[in-house]
């Protein structure tokens, strides 16, 4: 399953890029639109400590939605899925539910960098002969680009660094992770007009 993730991230890179030299469709952000996308990845999980098990690479799925409040600035809701481990009739799984910001780099071109930040609530869940949930919340910070691929879509590759933060029992733990995932997303709205280039 991760060998699968990993090439499917990079055969979506490898498809953007192609059709990224060949579409004619033009696009751009636009203020006042709204998008929301889909995506899968993989993230590295290390410095876990309490847990060394999850020490290791894993799947991370989600969505979010954002709206372009300039073609500069899009403020961002998110959830994100990472199983983290499964075997022996016990399964761990991490949920993120949170909001940020997306910094946009050039608009109105058809490959659109960008940064990102992420905060917002993690809900860690061990099940397994019962069920325990630990309560914290996360920060993130990466950077991507959304790169049209017609007028009102396209993909969204993306790197990002994730740190949780959790306390129980009045015990704190944390660890770092880095997370790269593709994705598809559509906008719509907006006040303004793409340009058409030749």
């Amino acid at each position: 399953m991760k060998t699968f993730v990993k090439n499917a991230f990079a055969g979506l890179c490898f498809v953007a890029l192609f059709l990224l030299v060949s579409a004619s469709a033009q696009a751009q952000v636009l203020a006042h639109s709204g998008d929301i996308a889909g995506y899968a990845g993989y993230v590295h999980v290390s410095d876990t400590h309490h847990i060394a098990s999850l020490s290791d690479n894993h799947g991370i799925y989600g969505v979010n939605g954002g709206y372009n409040i300039t073609p500069n600035i899009t403020v961002l809701g998110e959830w994100n899925l990472v199983p983290l481990y499964s075997g022996g009739g016990e399964t761990i799984r991490t949920q993120l539910f949170g909001g940020g910001a997306r910094f946009n780099m050039m608009p109105d071109k058809k490959i659109v960098p960008y940064g990102v930040f992420n905060v917002g609530y993690d809900r860690l869940t061990f099940s397994g002969g019962g069920s325990e949930t630990v309560s914290g919340y996360y920060f993130g910070v990466g950077g991507g680009a959304s790169c049209y691929l017609g007028k009102n879509w396209g993909v969204r590759p993306e790197f990002r660094y994730v740190r949780p933060e959790y306390s129980s029992g009045g015990e704190s733990q944390s660890f770092n992770s880095i997370a790269m995932t593709g994705g598809v997303f559509y906008q719509w709205g907006g006040t303004g007009t793409a340009k058409k280039k030749k």
